[in-house]
C-alpha cells in the first residue's frame, strides 16, 4: 500500500475517534437516536469528520455484514453457503442475525459511531443550520443527503415500511417513539431527494476534500451516483408502478451528470489493512474480515459456480480459489448433510471457497459500480424506455465493466481478466436480441447477479424486484426443504424487526406496521416485492 494513501488514513482513525467520543448514546436499543446533546453546542462533531465515519459506517462492520449480507443475503441469494450455522442458507430465522442490520443502522450496536442514522441525520442537521446561518456549504448539503438516501434505501429494501421521517430525531426533536413510514411515501421522498441534491451540487463551489472516501469531494462524480441510485430506486419499482418506474429512471438518466460512464465513476470505500481498526472496527474491509475469520464454513455456491464454469466465464478462477477444480457447494446442505449429495468427493477440502484475493483488508466495499448502471440501462432499453443506445451494446458494456473491475481487488494484477478474455466470453456468449422481452430481462438480470458477487443486499433486492436469477429454493434429496426452515420452503423476501424492543420501546407504531404491512417474519413482502 503507498504512503500517501496511508497518509489519507490518518485523519480517518483520528475522526472515528473523535465521533466516538462526542456522538453518543443512552441506549443499546433501536430507539432511533437520544444522543444526550444539544445539536448546537460546541460538542458537535465537524461535519467533515462525519461524513468520513458516516461513510466508513455505511460500509460495515465485521458484526452485521457477518450476520445480514454474508450470513443471510449471500446464502439466500446462492452466492455463498455457510455450511455450519443456517440462516439464509436454509431459511432458518435467527433474531440476532436479522436484525443486526437494522440495530447497527439505526443504534449502532452499543457504538454509536456505528449508527448511520443517527449521524447522518445530524450531518444534514449541521449542515441545513449552516446554510441558513449563510454559511456556503450547498455541495457538503447535497453529498449529505444523497447519502442518507443511501443509507435509507438498504434498510427500508431489507425490512420494509421504517421510521423515516421521525427516524434519528431523538437529539433534534426529541422523538423517541418514530411512526413507521410506508415504503412507498419513503420511495416518493428518495426520488425528491436525489433529484434536488444533484440540482444543488455545484462544481464551482468546495465539498468535503480529502474526508469524502467515496469520490474525494468530486462533485461531478457525486452527481453522477446520485443519478445511478435513482435508476437503481426506478426499477425497484417495477413490479407495483410501472409508470413511476419509467418517469424517474428516464429522470435519472437526463439528469444534469448523468448516470455512471466508466469504472471510474464506481462508489466504493477505500479500506484500510490492519486489524480491526478504528473505534468500531470500521477501517479494514468487513467482508474480509469475516472471510478471514471464518473461512472455514463459507463456500461458493453450486448454484453460482455452475452458472459461471458452463459459460466459461473467466471470473470463476476469481472468486473461487483456483488451486483445484472449482466444486460448488449446493445451497441447503450442512457439512454433514452434504455427505448424501451427489458432489461429495469425500473430502470437505474439494468444494471451492472464497478466493483469498477478494479478502484482503484494504480491499474496497462497493455501493455501486458502473456495471451495474449498463446491466440497468440494457433493461431500460428493452423495456422500450427513452434511452441512448441498444440493450445489446449496454449489455455488453456492462459485462465487460463487471469484468475490469475485479482489477479494484489486486493492485498486483492477480484479478485482472485481458480484453481478449472478455471478447472471447461475450463471442460465445452473447446477448439474445432475437429473445422475447422477457428472456432478455433474464439474461441481463442474471448477470447483474453475477457482477455484485459478495454485496447480498443489492444481489437480494434485484432478485427480489426482477425475479432473476431464476433460483430454485434451497431443498435437500431433491424434493425436501432443509431441516429447521420456518418458510415452508419459500426464498426469503425480507428481514424482520427486532420485535423484542420495537414492541416494547415503540409499542403502538411496531403493532400499527404489523397490521399494515403484514406478519413480522421473513415471507411477509415489502411495497416493491409485488407478486
Amino acid at each position: 500500500m503507498s504512503t500517501s494513501y496511508l497518509s489519507k488514513i490518518t485523519p480517518i482513525v483520528f475522526a472515528l475517534l473523535l465521533v466516538g467520543v462526542l456522538v453518543t448514546s443512552c441506549d443499546s436499543f433501536s430507539d432511533f437516536g437520544d444522543m444526550n446533546e444539544d445539536p448546537t453546542t460546541v460538542n458537535q462533531v465537524a461535519p467533515e469528520m462525519q461524513l468520513t465515519t458516516i461513510q466508513l459506517a455505511t460500509a460495515g462492520t465485521r458484526y452485521e455484514v457477518w450476520r445480514a449480507n454474508l450470513l443471510y443475503s449471500e446464502n439466500i441469494v446462492q452466492h455463498l453457503v455457510n455450511v455450519w450455522f443456517g440462516g439464509g442458507n436454509n431459511y432458518t430465522e435467527s433474531v440476532g442475525w436479522l436484525t443486526s442490520f437494522w440495530n447497527t443502522a439505526f443504534s449502532g450496536t452499543g457504538i454509536s459511531s456505528r449508527a448511520q442514522v443517527k449521524n447522518v441525520e445530524d450531518l444534514v442537521y449541521q449542515l441545513k443550520k449552516k446554510k441558513e446561518a449563510g454559511e456556503t456549504v450547498d455541495n457538503q448539503l447535497a453529498i449529505a443527503r444523497i447519502m442518507r438516501v443511501f443509507i435509507y434505501h438498504r434498510i427500508t429494501d431489507l425490512y420494509g415500511d421504517m421510521p423515516y421521517s421521525e427516524a434519528g430525531k431523538g437529539f433534534i426533536d426529541r422523538e423517541f417513539t418514530p411512526v413507521y413510514d410506508r415504503q412507498k411515501d419513503i420511495y416518493d421522498d428518495f426520488f425528491s431527494e436525489l433529484d434536488a441534491a444533484v440540482k444543488q451540487l455545484d462544481g464551482s463551489k468546495s465539498s468535503f476534500g480529502s474526508n469524502d472516501l467515496l469520490y474525494n469531494g468530486d462533485v461531478t462524480k457525486w452527481q453522477k451516483f446520485a443519478n445511478s441510485l435513482r435508476l437503481r430506486l426506478a426499477l425497484r419499482l417495477v413490479k407495483v408502478d410501472i409508470s413511476k418506474a419509467q418517469n424517474q429512471a428516464e429522470a435519472a438518466i437526463s439528469a444534469p451528470g448523468g448516470v455512471m460512464t466508466s469504472n471510474e465513476d464506481i462508489a466504493m470505500v477505500k479500506h484500510q489493512d490492519g486489524p480491526n481498526n478504528g473505534p468500531a472496527g470500521m477501517n479494514s474491509n468487513p467482508v474480509s474480515e469475516v472471510l478471514s475469520h471464518s473461512s472455514d464454513h463459507e463456500y461458493v455456491a453450486q448454484t453460482l459456480i455452475d452458472w459461471l464454469d458452463n459459460r466459461n466465464d473467466p471470473r470463476i478462477d476469481i472468486y473461487a480459489q483456483d488451486n483445484k477444480p472449482p466444486l460448488g457447494f449446493p445451497s441447503g446442505y450442512t457439512s454433514t448433510s452434504v455427505q448424501s449429495h451427489s458432489s461429495y468427493t469425500g473430502d470437505m477440502a474439494d468444494y471451492s471457497r472464497v478466493n483469498p484475493m477478494l479478502a484482503d483488508r484494504d480491499d474496497p466495499t462497493f455501493f455501486q459500480t458502473y456495471a451495474e448502471v449498463e446491466f440497468m440501462l440494457a433493461e431500460v432499453a428493452v423495456r422500450g424506455w427513452s434511452v441512448s443506445g441498444t440493450a445489446e451494446t449496454h449489455y455488453n458494456d456492462g459485462v465487460r465493466a463487471a469484468m475490469n473491475y475485479l482489477s479494484l481487488y489486486d493492485a498486483d494484477g492477480g484479478a485482472d481478466i485481458a480484453s481478449a478474455e472478455i471478447n472471447n466470453y461475450l463471442a460465445n456468449n452473447p446477448f439474445n436480441t432475437g429473445g422475447t422481452e422477457a428472456q432478455q430481462l433474464e439474461q441481463i438480470n442474471t448477470q447483474y447477479w453475477a457482477a455484485v458477487f459478495l454485496n447480498g443486499y443489492e444481489a437480494w433486492s434485484n432478485f427480489r424486484r426482477s425475479g432473476y436469477p431464476d433460483l430454485e429454493p434451497a431443498m435437500v434429496d431433491s424434493n425436501n426443504p432443509p431441516a429447521g426452515n420456518q418458510t415452508n420452503g419459500q426464498i426469503p423476501r425480507r428481514m424482520i424487526y427486532p420485535q423484542g424492543t420495537e414492541s416494547v420501546l415503540n409499542a403502538k407504531n411496531y403493532k400499527e406496521v404489523i397490521s399494515r404491512q403484514g406478519p413480522n417474519d421473513m415471507v411477509t413482502r415489502v411495497w416493491w416485492d409485488k407478486q
